[in-house]
């Protein structure tokens, strides 16, 4: 069985970088890719379905909700955990009505928050050994 794959997009690097450094550090049996830009995002799940995936609201080229609605598009069966990201929390709230994310977190990050979240999808991972990546 593959590494579970945590996918975290985020145009600020060193937004993404620290955040993908906490999840390396909570979830070290993942595999945790972090991308840049909407655009590297959907090559990158276009060869791999990410189990989770944290995505900035607000980035050129397309932001989280374009690539969320694109995730559930690719993976229609087994659709990631999909975590909209975002210090607006106006707009939060507002892409929370849309019905594409499973959660929402605002920055900066409750990382005991953001563990449960993360958790609670790996947990179901593991306790499903035949799964399909």
């Amino acid at each position: 069985m593959t590494k579970p794959m945590i996918l975290i997009v985020d145009d600020d690097p060193d937004s993404a970088d620290a955040l993908g450094l906490v999840v390396e550090m909570r979830f070290p049996a993942s595999a945790v890719v972090v991308s840049y830009a909407s655009p590297e995002a959907l090559d990158i799940v276009s060869r791999q379905r990410p189990d989770v995936a944290l995505l900035d609201m607000e980035m050129p080229e397309g932001g989280g909700e374009a690539l969320a609605r694109a995730l559930r598009e690719m993976y229609a069966d087994e659709t990631p955990l999909l975590i909209a990201v975002s210090a607006n929390t106006v707009l939060l709230n507002l892409v929370r009505d849309h019905g594409i994310f499973d959660q929402f977190i605002s920055k900066p990050i409750d990382v005991p928050a953001l563990v449960r979240m993360v958790g609670r999808r790996l947990a179901v991972i593991d306790d499903n050994p035949s799964r399909v990546p």
